[in-house]
């Protein structure tokens, strides 16, 4: 996705430093804090186009001047919408910032087309051939535009040698910033620490296409990791190879933020529900199944982490606040 989202309706609890938690544990509901759609984002579309390569998504200008980044359920994948609004609420519930505020929002699918420039426009065409659901009508995620958006190649060398030797244990962080040259504020003990915490979070998500490329966005001017696209988080099964690498790259990592973890020992299932709530009354926004899953990634994130303090001890492990 060329740009993305930059929190709009922030966190009760703010983390410091970005990538780690503060110690309030308590999942915060939903419904009460996060759910709803701002006001900003309420308006029709008036232009639209589209902007994913793999996935169905396009970039809509409102008819207040907002622009958002809307991902309609699809045949590429009628339920990977709903990744984005979970990762959102799972991470608000969690004491993250880093996750951009994602809302379900329903279109006219007429008004869409028009935005698109008409049935026979390519984003029309498109739409008609992909998008999934009643004729009538386009359910799917919204989130807010974001100009210049920079992405963090962590997959790839020299970034991905940097931040593994970081995140190992007994190895020295740089006291110093990330990118000095580009003047952003970014500490390298910082990007160290968040990313530590992507790589946990998205273990707990499941998201098992974090690292395809260009899924790890930057705010230079905050220093702020963003996890972006998480449409491949929450699936009820997921492609298998991509769990475990998942599970490989986490069982790398010797250093966690203290308050992330302290945060995740505290979201039973209660918690989590509450966390994910509803997408519409009534209508829950993730299954049990895939409920059930994240409880048990949960479960064996912490195995890692308490077998990672009882061989390194709980300084070296919980190396971040």
């Amino acid at each position: 996705m060329a740009s993305s989202t930059v929190p709009d309706a922030a966190p009760s609890s703010t983390p410091s430093p970005p990538g780690s938690s503060s110690a309030a544990p308590e999942a915060k509901s939903a419904p009460e804090a996060i759910r709803e759609l701002p006001a900003k984002y309420a308006g029709a579309a008036r232009t639209a186009k589209p902007i994913g390569h793999t996935s169905v998504v396009f970039k809509l200008e409102l008819t207040n001047g907002a622009k958002a980044v809307f991902k309609p359920a699809s045949r590429r994948g009628p339920l990977r919408y709903k990744g984005e609004i979970a990762a959102y609420r799972l991470a608000s519930a969690l004491g993250l910032v880093n996750v951009p505020p994602a809302f379900a929002r329903t279109f006219d699918r007429a008004e869409l087309l028009g935005a698109l420039g008409g049935e026979t426009s390519p984003g029309g065409e498109l739409l008609k051939s992909e998008a999934t659901g009643s004729d009538s009508k386009s359910k799917g995620s919204l989130v807010g535009w974001i100009d210049k958006l920079e992405f963090l190649p962590l997959e790839a060398e020299p970034l991905r040698s940097r931040w593994h030797g970081w995140l190992a244990k007994g190895n020295a962080i740089p006291d110093e910033p990330f990118d000095a040259d580009a003047g952003s504020p970014l500490a390298t003990r910082d990007l160290a620490a968040q990313t530590s915490t992507l790589v946990a979070f998205d273990y707990l998500t499941g998201n098992w296409d974090r690292w395809s490329g260009a899924n790890v966005g930057f705010d230079r001017g905050k220093g702020l990791l963003l996890f972006v696209d998480n449409d491949g988080a929450f699936f009820e099964n997921p492609p298998k190879d991509a769990l475990a690498r998942n599970t490989r790259i986490l069982e790398s990592v010797d250093r966690f933020s203290r308050g992330f973890i302290e945060h995740v020992r505290n979201l039973d299932e209660r918690a989590l529900a509450i966390a994910i709530a509803d997408e519409t009354p009534g209508a829950p926004l993730l299954s049990q199944k895939v409920l059930r899953t994240v409880l048990e990634r949960r479960k064996e994130l912490l195995r890692v982490v308490d077998a990672k303090i009882a061989a390194n001890g709980e300084a070296e492990t919980l190396f971040f606040p």
